[in-house]
Parts: structure tokens; sequence; C-alpha cells
């Protein structure tokens, strides 16, 4: 049996994609169960939920009425994600954010993170910084802390936001996604040959990743 690559593609904003990215986590953990010999990469890939989003980001309010029409049908959108979540063990707490970021940054950071070994882990810590704890991901000092938080320098973080680099990458990443027909996230693409699109159950991953080893 080959090994497993996964494509996941994602936003730190997006309740479904942390929704996504634990039942992936759960899924991989079945499938190590039947093949604990099996190799396995996840590769992540950017999206923005909101790219017309200001580079300063805007007040969550103002962002609930401009995408929502309202803040109480925003509020009803948020609270059917944190009850779905609630039954997976994930706490969302969306009373405290106060900020819609725009996320370039955090995705290069995390792109930044992944060549010292360290992108799934500042990945995984984006998601309740965001929504347990309301943390403003466009920051580059909350990103930096964030990426102190999982290990890694935070006066090395801080300075690479502080430059241009990684920004065209990631813009380049984004734009083949679009160009591949995503539009929507979370995405699970396995091996190149199955795809999952959504926060689907973990049956339907599992069958995924087995038709994609097959």
């Amino acid at each position: 049996m080959n090994g497993l690559i996964i494509d996941f593609v994602a936003d730190f904003v997006c309740p479904w994609c942390w929704i996504g990215r634990y039942r992936l986590e759960l899924a991989l953990s079945h499938l190590r169960q039947e093949h604990p010999t099996l190799a396995v990469r996840i590769s992540l890939r950017p999206f923005e939920l909101n790219p017309d989003m200001p580079p300063e980001g805007m007040a969550r309010e103002e962002y609930a009425i401009s995408k929502f029409g309202s803040v109480e049908a925003a509020q009803g959108v948020w609270g059917r994600a944190a009850s779905v979540g609630a039954m997976d063990g994930l706490e969302m707490q969306f009373e405290t954010i106060t900020h819609q970021p725009n996320t370039l940054n955090a995705h290069r950071l995390v792109a930044w993170a992944g060549t010292k070994g360290r992108g799934l882990a500042l990945s995984a810590r984006l998601y309740p910084a965001f929504f347990r704890e309301g943390a403003d991901l466009g920051n580059p000092a909350t990103l930096a802390a964030l990426a102190a938080d999982i290990g890694l320098p935070q006066d090395e973080a801080a300075e690479f936001l502080s430059s241009d680099a990684g920004i065209e990458d990631t813009r380049r990443m984004m734009e083949a996604g679009q160009k591949g027909g995503i539009d929507g996230v979370p995405v699970y693409i396995f091996n190149r040959k199955a795809s999952v699109i959504g926060a689907q159950p973990l049956e339907r991953l599992l069958e995924a990743m087995g038709q994609a080893l097959v």
C-alpha cells in the first residue's frame, strides 16, 4: 500500500474548517489502527473565506451585517456551527470575537512554520485562538505570540511578518485553488484521486481515504 497525501484546504476563520480539521485527525487515527505503518502527509492549502476583507480587517458587527444581512442572522449561522462543534468537543465562543481579520498573514505564517516542521501545530493553534479566545488573526504581534505558543521563536515570527516574504507564494496557492474549482471550504483531496467537500462525517472521510489508497 502506498502512502497517503492529504491536501487540506481551509481558512482559520471558518468554523466548519475547525470541525473538518478535527474530523480529519479522527479519521487518521482510525486509519492508523488498521494500517499502522502507513505514511501520511498533510499539506495545508490556504483559502480566504473573505477575499475582499481589508488588510486591517473590520469590526465583527460590521462584518456580520455585510455578510449575513444582520447581526441576528449571523448569530443564527454561528449558533448552528457552535452546536455541531460542541458535538465534536470543540468549544466555540463566538461572543469573544470582536474583530474579523484578513487571514493572509495567518496563512503565510503557517507556511513559514511549515519550513520548520511546525506548520500543522501552528494551524491547530489558530482555530481555538480565534473561535475560543477571540484573537485577531490578522495582527502580526498576535500571530507571533501564537507562534511562540507552539515553540517557535516569537522574534523570528515577528520579523518574518514584518517583511513581504511569502505573500506572493500564498496568493498564488489561493489562485491555484480557485482555478481548480475550489470556492468553499473545507476541502480534502486524498492522493489527488478522491475529494471530499465540507465537514463531512467520519465515515465519509474514511471511505474517501480508502478509495485513494486503492
